[in-house]
């Protein structure tokens, strides 16, 4: 019985060493880390700091040797909080000044000499590892520049689609004498300018009654739902839209030919005279009624900035009556007011990067 009380007494105790070897980590063999002169700030400067990192658990040694025997005022804090790990507001040297470091984190060290000016100190500091596994931990402490950016709210108008808005350029009707009438010509000239920023303009030219009346069926088509907001039912407007794919041609008692034309060849044209030149578009031979579509890229540039529509009549007996309608489609910029964040400035600082282990 006693025998066996005395084998469970040394297990017990071979158990306790056991868990209390294990609980007690061995601390690591101590290094030094800086060793070198350092100029310490004067009172009127701004103070010297030492940036070095360290992990949870080492021991810093600190010794300051103070060459010129001034006063110096020292503090240890952790750089991201400023928390103080140590401070002396007067102290001539520091002699073996051991911390230990509560969290792996930078710390910093502050060196400011009382006297008004610098004064050289040698600086010495060793790094105790809390234990083995960190023997090989940096204390090196690497920079990076990060912006910061303070913003602030403001209203203002964004553009948030380009409508086309349609405006009439042109809408009337005129006569066309015949090639022998005495009183009246059998060639006219109807002036027109583009409004500012044109994407592109349509025209329709009718003969009769019957082509304008062939027309206006059209537009009650348009007459209801969405396409008549867009329109306001008018047939051209659909056109020049992209809505109607095309427009009404009827028979009529007779026929004309029209030309695009500047100035000077609107006016050799009505003077029925050699030398004018038509445009390559908008043009026609023979019709009874037409129309067309013409970007802006493909529109004449003219000198006074004026297009001439020029019409001929080439009937020998009998006069006609022409509607003529042209249509430009503007850029019109739709805006919305929204409340946005800008930036209001930007600040840029230096922050350490702790080394990887």
């Amino acid at each position: 019985m006693g025998s066996s009380l005395s084998t469970f007494a040394l297990a017990l105790c071979g158990l306790l060493l056991s868990f209390t070897f294990i609980g007690s980590a061995q601390p690591g063999k101590a290094i030094k880390i800086a060793d070198l002169d350092v100029q310490v700030a004067g009172a009127k400067e701004p103070a010297t700091h030492l940036q070095y990192a360290f992990q949870a658990g080492d021991v810093l040694v600190l010794d300051l040797e103070n060459k010129s025997k001034t006063n110096y005022k020292v503090t240890v804090q952790e750089y991201f909080s400023n928390s103080p790990l140590y401070s002396t507001a007067e102290t001539k040297k520091l002699n073996n000044l051991k911390l230990t470091i509560p969290q792996k984190s930078v710390y910093t060290i502050i060196l400011q000499s009382l006297s008004e000016v610098s004064t050289r100190s040698h600086f010495t500091l060793t790094r105790i590892p809390g234990s083995a596994a960190t023997q090989h931990f940096s204390t090196h402490v690497a920079w990076r520049t990060v912006q910061d950016t303070t913003w602030a709210t403001a209203t203002e108008k964004v553009l948030v689609k380009n409508d086309l808005k349609a405006e009439t350029v042109v809408d009337k009707s005129f006569h066309l004498a015949s090639l022998t009438s005495l009183t009246s010509h059998n060639r006219s000239t109807e002036r027109f300018k583009l409004p500012a920023n044109t994407k592109h303009w349509v025209y329709w030219v009718g003969v009769g009654q019957e082509s304008v009346q062939a027309l206006q069926e059209t537009g009650k088509t348009l007459a209801k739902g969405a396409t008549a907001l867009l329109t306001g039912s008018n047939p051209l407007v659909a056109f020049g839209l992209g809505l109607l794919p095309q427009l009404p041609q009827v028979k009529s008692s007779g026929y004309i030919s029209y030309y695009l034309l500047n100035k000077n060849s609107a006016y050799l044209f009505t003077e029925d005279e050699d030398g004018w030149k038509p445009y390559g578009v908008a043009k026609g031979q023979d019709v009874l009624s037409d129309y067309g579509k013409v970007l802006a890229s493909q529109t004449p540039k003219t000198d006074d900035g004026y297009l001439y529509l020029g019409f001929e009549n080439p009937s020998t007996i009998t006069g006609l009556d022409l509607t003529l309608k042209v249509v430009a489609f503007v850029d019109n910029p739709v805006y919305q007011t929204r409340t946005v964040r800008k930036p209001a400035k930007i600040t840029t600082r230096r922050e350490p990067i702790l080394a990887a282990e």
